[in-house]
């Protein structure tokens, strides 16, 4: 036998040891990379699905609130044409002219008719009560400023009436010009439905950019289909916001139509790109996105055109089979329409941090193996200790980040070691907490924002409907005509209007601002607009009812606003009118067969500026065919590109070129002006007008 002697046996124990612990460590070492590595990219998949089924769902929803507002006031279009029909005594006759080539480039009312064979007497009645359509779309076209092309209307009687600045385009020195609506998309589709409903995308005649149709039908006095009314409305700015997406180099978001094409917003082609495998899509991809579902695709090596490979995943999570040039495709139907939001992104995107953890990983395994070698040459029987303590952070990191992995964003890697291996757990705890403050973040971040859209869309409505808004508001009296509009700088403003019947033989007539813009603006005019209007209705002075409304405003005016005010009281059978002016710009007047002037009445400070205040009084009269003008500040003071203010000079001169036209007109003619002067610059104040024509 063999003679072996002691250090022999523990010189092999140790080679032994040491193999085995190098063996042990090595398969560790593996297993756990592949683990860490496999947890990591089914976690951050699973993530990436709620991620994208969140951001395809909130911005579809983005663009249902977009639409579905277009929607609501089509509706409210179709409602007032129905409203004419069933109270035609209620309304004065309102002629709709032919399409003439003075209105270039004018927002004018111009009528069509379907075809040859209709007569004018036969739809005279229609014509002239359907003119008043006119006062009702006009505002609306200047509040989408822009986004909305034409208004029109088309009835079964065959009277179509468009609302645009292109309409003359079609004139003919005055002749009818004509056009079979009936068979269109919009008047179809529209009847029957019977609601609000929206067209395929075309691209504008005009080059304008793409277009969509919203349209509604209404009815006559008998609740029988009379007619439908659209609007045509550009969907650049629609197209923007949805469609803004940063989720990684690579990745991006874009729609599709009814038809399988993907919309693009080139304004300088019509020419559509159908969604197929020349896009690089899949055609297993392309039928999940037109099957109208929501949901998440997998196109496995979609620059390779490897169809039969690929599959669909749900939003429920599971194992994903992962290889190389994989591309995911995120999508949702927008309900309003026929088209689909999609989102595309890389796998290599997704899977970027799992990748650089794995690098890290196999790094920290090599510099452990060449330092255990060395170890188990010099040390024999500590290498076991040693091999023990640098394997166990090891294998408890795996663990670890299996329940990471799994869902849980709350647990924490134990940090045992201030090596390499802790700096891992770190990294792996970072990973975890950054993952839960982004999907906390993003549904904090969505759910304010449409908190905060829902109430400023909130405010602005109350607000709009305070004020004053059908027109001629009192239809019986002779005496005068008025008419007022109120454009704010912001989702709501601090200007107001306001006239009131006092009595039988006084009327009273506001126009006030409060200084500073936006919510707190807003809730101070809704108080002193409130608070004036009842004053006033107990009777008394101008300048006792401003008396006794600054002393009421000045109690607990902790934010130091004040109100500008010029308020007046008209007799409306003399045409005397006593003004008290605080702080407010001066009025304009026009006398019957001269041109506007500034009346430069006396001034008195602003209101809720100091408790107690007495304010000044003046008065002048208006003889029949005079008209009265006030405004806001937000008139004289739009400033242009140049920082140069438009000026009451500016203001008067507008004035007169249109002195003799409908106060409406007077009206529309000088918002037009400003706009002109100011051009690109923005609109820095709420821009107020009020127009008064006394008959006697």
């Amino acid at each position: 036998m063999k003679r072996r002697t002691i250090r022999a046996k523990v010189y092999n124990m140790v080679l032994a040891i040491s193999a085995a612990a190098l063996l042990i460590t090595s398969v560790v070492g593996v297993i756990s990379m592949i683990r860490i590595q496999s947890d990591g990219e089914n976690a951050l998949i699973a993530q990436m699905e709620q991620n994208l089924r969140n951001v395809t769902t909130n911005k579809a929803q983005l663009a249902e609130a977009e639409l579905g507002n277009f929607a609501i006031n089509v509706t409210n279009l179709a409602a007032y044409i129905t409203e004419l029909y069933k109270n035609p005594a209620m309304y004065v006759s309102h002629d709709i002219p032919v399409p003439i080539k003075e209105n270039a480039g004018k927002l004018a009312l111009q009528r069509t008719l379907a075809d040859k064979s209709i007569r004018l007497e036969d739809i005279e009645k229609e014509r002239y009560l359907l003119g008043n359509v006119e006062q009702v779309w006009e505002p609306m076209m200047l509040a989408y400023g822009g986004a909305v092309t034409v208004i029109y209307f088309g009835t079964e009687t065959g009277l179509m009436a468009a609302y645009d600045d292109r309409s003359d385009l079609g004139a003919d020195n005055g002749n009818e010009i004509f056009y079979d609506y009936s068979k269109s998309a919009w008047y179809e589709k529209a009847k029957e439905t019977g609601r609000a409903c929206f067209t395929d995308l075309y691209m504008d005649n005009y080059q304008r950019g793409l277009m969509i149709t919203c349209a509604a039908p209404f009815y006559d006095a008998d609740n029988n289909f009379a007619g439908v009314v659209g609007m045509d409305i550009l969907i650049s700015d629609l197209y923007k916001a949805i469609i803004e997406l940063d989720l990684g180099e690579g990745a991006y978001a874009f729609l599709v139509d009814g038809n399988g094409n993907i919309i693009n917003n080139d304004r300088t082609s019509d020419k559509t790109e159908p969604l197929n495998q020349e896009n690089g899509i899949s055609p297993f991809v392309v039928s999940e996105i037109l099957s109208g579902k929501t949901g998440v695709s997998l196109a496995k090596g979609e620059n390779r055109y490897d169809y039969t490979s690929t599959e669909s995943t749900s939003f429920l999570g599971g194992n994903i089979g992962v290889i190389s040039d994989n591309i995911y495709f995120a999508y949702t139907p927008i309900e309003s329409t026929s088209w689909k939001f999609c989102v595309r992104i890389p796998e290599s995107v997704i899977l970027a941090p799992v990748r650089s953890v794995q690098r890290n990983v196999i790094f920290t395994i090599v510099l452990f193996f060449a330092a255990f070698l060395i170890i188990c040459v010099i040390v024999t029987i500590a290498s076991r200790n040693f091999s023990k303590k640098l394997t166990n952070p090891i294998v408890a990191l795996g663990q670890d980040v299996k329940e990471i992995s799994s869902g849980n964003f709350d647990y924490r890697a134990k940090i045992h070691d201030n090596d390499e291996i802790g700096d891992l757990a770190k990294s792996f705890n970072y990973m975890a907490l950054s993952l839960k403050d982004y999907i906390n973040d993003l549904a904090v971040v969505t759910a304010e924002k449409e908190r905060i859209g829902a109430e400023l869309n909130i405010a602005t409505q109350i607000q709009a409907d305070m004020l004053p808004r059908i027109f001629p508001p009192y239809p019986n009296r002779k005496e005068f005509d008025i008419y007022a509009t109120m454009t704010p700088a912001k989702e709501v403003g601090g200007d107001f209007y306001d006239f009131f019947l006092i009595d039988d033989n006084h009327l009273g007539i506001v126009i006030a601002d409060v200084s500073g813009k936006g919510v707190p603006a807003a809730l101070f005019m809704v108080i002193s607009k409130t608070l004036i209007k009842n004053r006033a209705m107990m009777g008394g002075t101008p300048a006792e009812i401003l008396y006794d409304v600054n002393n009421q405003l000045c109690e607990g005016n902790e934010a130091e606003l004040f109100v500008t005010v010029w308020l007046g009281i008209l007799e409306l059978k003399t045409g005397k009118i006593t003004a008290a002016n605080a702080g407010h710009e001066y009025p304009a007047v026009k006398r019957a067969g001269a041109s506007f002037e500034l009346i430069k009445g006396k001034h008195s400070p602003a209101v809720a500026t100091m408790e107690g205040m007495k304010f000044r009084e003046s008065e002048f009269t208006l003889n029949q065919g005079d008209i009265l003008y006030i405004y806001t500040d937000g008139v004289a003071e739009a400033t242009n590109a140049d920082e140069e203010l438009y000026g009451t000079d500016r203001m008067i001169t507008a004035l007169n070129k249109t002195a003799d036209a409908n106060i409406n007109e007077i009206l529309l003619n000088m918002k037009r002006d400003v706009d002109e002067f100011t051009g690109d610059a923005p609109q820095f104040d709420d821009i107020t007008m009020l127009c008064l024509k006394y008959f006697g």
